[in-house]
């Protein structure tokens, strides 16, 4: 549930799935990303950049830039992400520039056939990162004969939000209003609300009581002899009220007895 997708660190980490695309709470992590869309609209958020996505077009996430997902009826998609180690060499080969936020690539049969490498490949301790490594070099080349690279940015209020959101992840049980927020970090009210609305789908309170009812959900799974009035306190939420109203609004059902 956390903001930092921490298994995205670890060592030649890689995950390439052909899926349907689900909401994914705005997180950051620094593995390098991409979403090519298929089938149907999605809605993604990249770095504060708000877009509809066709089918044929596609997002680039560079390491820790802030991101969200949400599909569209039944969209589907291709997402490939990977330790930023498979991309570093050819990056470099490109003058270290990156391919753009969006950019428009449809060639579904080229990802199909590397999708389908990788997964024959996966029981394979040692030859599946290679084989990973090679489709990040083929695929890269392929995007970069129809998209020109641009240089990389630095955007220091992407990195606030990536410090923003560790913060709240580790004092969900703190008051984390608005008001709050701001007293923690010195940005005024008004200059917080604006950074707030530019990054996330939703708004900050309806935001925090998603994280806190996900949070409660790992603890009654974790520890099914404690109450539900004992964990919706443990997680933040200060009344239970609010936590049963946020609990069936992202699980579509009541807590556990």
């Amino acid at each position: 549930m956390s903001f930092y997708e921490l298994r995205a660190e670890k060592n030649r980490y890689f995950h390439f799935q052909h899926r349907i695309v689900k909401d994914t709470l705005l997180h950051f992590h620094g593995a390098v990303e991409f979403l090519f869309a298929e089938k149907d609209p999605q809605e993604v958020t990249v770095n504060g950049i708000k877009r509809i996505l066709q089918p044929g077009e596609a997002c680039f996430c560079d390491s820790f830039i802030p991101h969200a997902y949400k599909g569209v009826s039944h969209s589907t998609a291709y997402v490939l992400l990977g330790d930023k180690e498979y991309f570093k060499d050819v990056f470099a080969s490109f003058g270290d520039k990156r391919p753009p936020t969006f950019f428009r690539f449809d060639n579904f049969e080229l990802l199909a056939t590397l999708h389908e490498l990788c997964s024959k490949n996966w029981q394979n301790d040692g030859g599946r990162y290679e084989t990973f490594g090679g489709a990040v070099k083929i695929l890269l080349s392929e995007i970069a004969e129809n998209v020109p690279f641009v240089e990389k940015k630095t955007d220091k209020q992407g990195a606030f939000m990536s410090e923003l959101l560790n913060y709240v992840e580790e004092h969900l049980k703190e008051d984390l209003s608005l008001r709050a927020i701001s007293d923690v970090f010195g940005y005024s009210h008004e200059h917080l609300s604006r950074i707030l609305h530019k990054y996330l789908p939703e708004n900050w309170n309806s935001y925090i009581n998603r994280m806190r009812a996900r949070y409660a959900h790992s603890l009654l799974k974790k520890f099914p002899e404690r109450s539900v009035l004992e964990i919706l306190y443990e997680s933040g939420f200060d009344s239970p009220n609010t936590f049963y109203r946020a609990y069936k609004k992202e699980f579509h059902q009541k807590p556990r007895p």
